[in-house]
């Protein structure tokens, strides 16, 4: 507590009480201001802590997305090459029974037969 001056009358009272008055405001601004420091200081300390884990989640969660993406990239190709064998499986199968038919289709036309007519349903 700051010391007690004698009571002085007039102007001079109230100077003094003005100075004092102007003392007491600028420590409470001080007081103010390093505290609000302080605070900046900690806010600044901690979201940038909270930064660094978040580019840390977001590089982790990056890495995963390149090789979810690339694991599908790899499925689609897989899907693809099996789909094309299919397909191919399928053309030879076409062929071979159209040889197979045109086979069939010449011994007859060689024996002087005419298929059964199970075998065709356009006549």
């Amino acid at each position: 507590m700051e010391p007690n001056i004698p009571i002085q009358r007039g102007e001079e009272q109230s100077k003094v009480i003005k100075a004092w008055k102007e003392l007491k405001i600028t420590k409470v601004n001080n007081k103010t201001q390093k505290k609000l420091l302080d605070i900046s200081e900690w806010e600044k300390k901690k979201t940038t802590k909270i930064e660094s884990q978040l580019a840390r989640i977001q590089r982790k969660m990056d890495s995963k997305k390149m090789e979810k993406s690339e694991k599908l990239r790899s499925k689609k190709a897989a899907i693809h090459a099996k789909a094309q064998k299919k397909k191919a499986d399928v053309q030879t199968r076409r062929a071979q029974e159209i040889l197979d038919a045109e086979e069939e289709a010449a011994r007859f036309q060689a024996a002087g037969q005419i298929p059964k007519k199970s075998s065709f349903s356009c006549f």
